[in-house]
């Protein structure tokens, strides 16, 4: 399945160019992993957020048709979060966002309503991480296994800054904690929905 031969791509590196949400979207009741999607309501919106192993496959060209009614469930779905690791090549962190942005537009062809995802790698991302996502966009944000150690919350701030300046979101959702030492610096200009993550949720279903 590939219907990139009807979208818009950006100058340069030709990203897909993501549609505009739709003008009534609203906000999720919960964020549901890829993983558990058959537990997803109209309410929810569905999300990338694990393992790459757990979504590629299963999101490439060969296969996304298959996926997509269960995606239906769901009321909006996330932009897939493709791993862009720092230690990476340039050319692969560029690869990832590309997947990212291609799945999305062929989501958003079958009527699909997607929340762009905001994910980089190292500072060298910055240029291209977020190309193709329309500005005052609801967009969301993972925070789950990327702020534990302090390489990686680094680029976290760093990355977010950026992101924020270049996307310029209408709000923000966001799956895991939400650290006031890295949330407060913006949260006069950008709305923040915390949203658990998947072992939050657990947690709360057993206490």
């Amino acid at each position: 399945m590939s219907s990139l031969i009807r979208a818009n791509f950006t100058d340069g590196d030709e990203y897909p160019v993501l549609y505009r949400q739709s003008s009534d979207i609203v906000l999720p009741f919960q964020m549901i992993r890829f993983t558990d999607r058959k537990n997803a309501s109209l309410n929810d919106t569905i999300v990338f957020y694990e393992w790459d192993r757990s979504f590629v496959q299963k999101l490439d060209d060969d296969h996304l048709e298959k996926v997509i009614p269960s995606l239906r469930n769901a009321g909006s779905v996330v932009q897939p979060d493709y791993s862009i690791y720092a230690d990476e090549p340039l050319i692969m962190q560029k690869w990832a966002v590309f997947q990212k942005n291609r799945v999305a537009v062929e989501l958003q062809n079958a009527g699909i309503e997607v929340i762009p995802n905001l994910r980089w790698g190292d500072s060298r991302s910055f240029e291209f991480a977020f190309q193709g996502i329309p500005k005052h966009q609801i967009c969301a944000i993972g925070t789950y296994g990327q702020i534990q150690d302090r390489e990686k919350r680094y680029l976290f701030e760093k990355g977010l800054e950026q992101a924020l300046l270049a996307v310029e979101p209408s709000a923000v959702l966001v799956y895991g904690t939400i650290p006031s030492s890295i949330f407060d610096p913006y949260a006069e200009n950008v709305r923040f929905y915390q949203y658990p993550c998947w072992r939050q949720q657990y947690a709360l279903e057993v206490e």
